[in-house]
């Protein structure tokens, strides 16, 4: 499945990504801050637009003057049905796909995977704008911290409308700053798989799902 793939193996640096990379610095950084439109990329080519073809015949027949069912007899045999009328959506009502309460320590850890290969990255204290420097209480926590850019580079390769993966940037980013923490990251691929299984994204992710992923993380050395 795709959605394995993606959260399956380490993600290489931003910088080996076919996405075009973020803005040269010319004394500040703004790239930790959502900046609109974070997942449409510019990079890819339209598609070409189809021209229209002629329609097949289609193999269907078409219904003779004999078979007509406007007669009382073929009234009669509507009503006679054995098995009363048919209701197409009724044997679905037991296998409907519904969103599950958590996510199960296998998913958890394969997530997390995914985040101690990106964290840190570009969050460097000496990368940052003194303004946004001052704005973190913790800079130290930055290593722990995966930016938005790098975000995008990583659940672009999911092949997700860019709509909808703003969409789950917007469940997950509770701080509004550009930057998504450990669980926040978890919980967005976690997301992104279910839509890739042919689920609908929730109005809100529940607190049980956050609960799921809360505790200790993968803790991986950061050379350097």
């Amino acid at each position: 499945m795709v959605g394995a793939a993606l959260a399956g193996s380490r993600v290489p640096t931003p910088s080996k990504s076919p996405l075009p990379p973020p803005p040269r610095r010319s004394g500040n950084h703004h790239h930790h801050h959502h900046p609109p439109h974070l997942f449409h990329s510019h990079s890819r080519d339209p598609s070409p637009t189809k021209k229209p073809g002629k329609l097949k015949p289609t193999l269907r027949k078409e219904p003779s003057s004999s078979g007509s069912e406007s007669g009382p007899e073929s009234k009669h045999k509507k009503k006679r049905h054995p098995l009363g009328p048919k209701h197409p959506n009724k044997h679905a009502e037991g296998t409907r796909k519904r969103w599950r309460d958590q996510i199960t320590e296998r998913e958890k850890k394969r997530y997390e995977g995914v985040w101690a290969a990106n964290r840190g990255l570009h969050l460097h204290p000496s990368l940052l704008h003194p303004s946004v420097r001052r704005s973190i209480p913790d800079v130290d926590e930055l290593k722990d911290e995966v930016v938005n850019f790098v975000v995008r580079d990583i659940w672009n390769r999911s092949r997700l409308p860019a709509h909808v993966l703003e969409e789950v940037w917007e469940l997950v980013d509770g701080r509004g700053v550009g930057r998504l923490r450990r669980e926040e990251f978890v919980v967005g691929m976690w997301l992104i798989d279910q839509v890739l299984k042919g689920k609908k994204l929730p109005v809100k992710v529940q607190e049980s799902v956050w609960a799921s992923v809360k505790g200790a993380g993968v803790k991986v050395r950061i050379r350097g």
